[in-house]
């Protein structure tokens, strides 16, 4: 095992899957400020509550791997290189929906008030890490479509590092939110790059696990046996051309379709309007 390589991903597959996460965490570290029952140790409990469900669904992912072949779960890694379209189409196409919450808001709520610490295990506290830890799993598709293929494809001395790096980036994770809350400028530069670096990520990581994989050359040799032609390189090809244009396609169209209502309501609201007394 190549423990630098091994780190090496393990740090990049958690940057690209989580790094929409810190925006949640400031969210709830900035909330933790003003509440009574949501505390920065609530947070952090709750997040690798949460954390700890991934890995749970990911492993059970994992082990059905077993049955069958590894190589075609490599294409499972065409999913991290649509979220990468996806992040891309909202940087062509902007819309509300897509920017993180205000950095403002945020800084007015983290500036106002104390929050009351009481114990960890109380209903309340309970409620809290459960709140959080829902949140972190809902989040959590885009971690979940990139270990799988991931896990797969390593040995289990390798899914060893990559799980104990993941949770020890998740308390790095859970400080850098704290700190980023405190610090609005280190905010508003994480915001700003961020659109650019996790779309690249996302593609490099699909690239890394189709590539790491060999499905396509399993895949093209197993085509090529049933047939005398050798059309197997061709048929993937068109496959995957098909697949991917019509996935592309739809988020271009939803991205599109989101900016003009946001540009042109007003529009928006006639054609409604014109509909429903059709």
């Amino acid at each position: 095992m190549d423990v630098g390589k091994t780190l090496g991903t393990a740090c990049a597959t958690f940057a690209a899957t989580n790094i929409d996460d810190i925006f949640v965490l400031v969210t709830f570290f900035a909330e933790s400020s003003t509440s009574t029952t949501l505390t920065p140790i609530r947070i952090t409990v709750g997040q690798y509550v949460g954390f700890t469900a991934i890995i749970v669904i990911s492993m059970i992912g994992f082990g059905v791997s077993f049955l069958f072949p590894t190589e075609p779960i490599g294409f499972l890694g065409l999913l991290p290189i649509l979220l990468g379209v996806w992040w891309l189409c909202g940087i062509l196409f902007p819309s509300k929906d897509d920017t993180p919450e205000d950095v403002a808001t945020v800084s007015a709520s983290s500036s106002s008030g104390a929050s009351t610490t009481v114990g960890l295990f109380t209903v309340a506290g309970i409620k809290s890490i459960l709140q959080v830890a829902s949140m972190t799993v809902v989040n959590g598709a885009d971690n979940i479509s990139t270990y799988i293929p991931l896990f797969s494809q390593a040995n289990g001395a390798e899914i060893a590092v990559y799980v104990v790096t993941y949770y020890v980036l998740l308390g790095v994770w859970c400080l850098a939110a704290l700190l980023f809350m405190k610090q609005r400028h280190v905010l508003c530069m994480a915001q700003r790059y961020a659109r650019v670096v996790v779309p690249l990520l996302y593609l490099g990581l699909g690239v890394y696990i189709v590539v790491e994989s060999e499905c396509y050359p399993w895949s093209i040799e197993r085509i090529d046996d049933r047939f005398f032609e050798e059309p197997g390189t061709i048929i993937m090809a068109v496959v995957t051309t098909f697949t991917l244009l019509p996935c592309m396609g739809a988020m271009l169209w939803i991205k599109w379709q989101k900016r003009r209502a946001r540009d042109h309501p007003l529009e928006a609201g006639g054609s409604e309007l014109r509909a429903s007394e059709n």
